[in-house]
């Protein structure tokens, strides 16, 4: 459980050092409604990494994982 814990606190450092970095060094460009917004491109590209790790966790993985006992079930030797 502790693990977890550093993870989301170096991802929680990694997304505010790059928000830091995006409002300080990064030229304005308003070609976008989004782009008023200061750190927007981290924010969308956060929440778009975390909506492609659930679709590939949940989604993905209910429908290619077999059960756990999945091609004993169809042997014929009886082990």
């Amino acid at each position: 459980m502790q693990d977890k814990k550093k993870i989301y606190l170096i991802l929680g450092i990694i997304i505010i050092i790059s928000f830091v970095a995006e409002l300080l060094f990064a030229h304005p460009h308003y070609h976008m409604i989004w782009n008023i917004i200061p750190g927007a491109d981290v924010i969308i590209g956060f929440l778009g990494a975390w909506i492609l790790i659930f679709i590939a966790k949940i989604v993905i993985a209910n429908l290619l994982q077999r059960r756990e006992n999945y091609y004993e079930e169809g042997s014929d030797q009886d082990a």
